[in-house]
């Protein structure tokens, strides 16, 4: 039986619900080390992880301050989305 996956986040990051402004993302303090792939679920070891970015998210356009995170040989990068509480995989250059 398959588990369901109840954290959008993977671990990386802690999400904290709107008070006085938007909600935000802190960066988890036991994150794993790796992510997996969505295509494949092959283990992409992260390299780096950016909270607090102000950003917009490129999968629903909303303006907060999400998080980054880059990987070891893999050009792709995800942003974490506060707002609509998922990760979005963004190609690489």
């Amino acid at each position: 039986m398959d588990s369901v996956r109840t954290d959008p986040f993977h671990g990386v990051f802690a999400w904290h619900p709107a008070g006085p402004g938007q909600a935000r993302l802190s960066r988890h303090p036991s994150a794993p080390s790796s992510l997996p792939d969505p295509d494949t679920g092959r283990a992409l070891r992260i390299e780096t992880v950016d909270v607090a970015a102000s950003a917009t998210c490129p999968g629903c356009a909303s303006q907060g301050s999400g998080g980054y995170i880059s990987f070891v040989a893999d050009l792709r990068m995800v942003y974490a989305c506060p707002a609509c509480r998922q990760l979005v995989w963004v190609n690489g250059f």
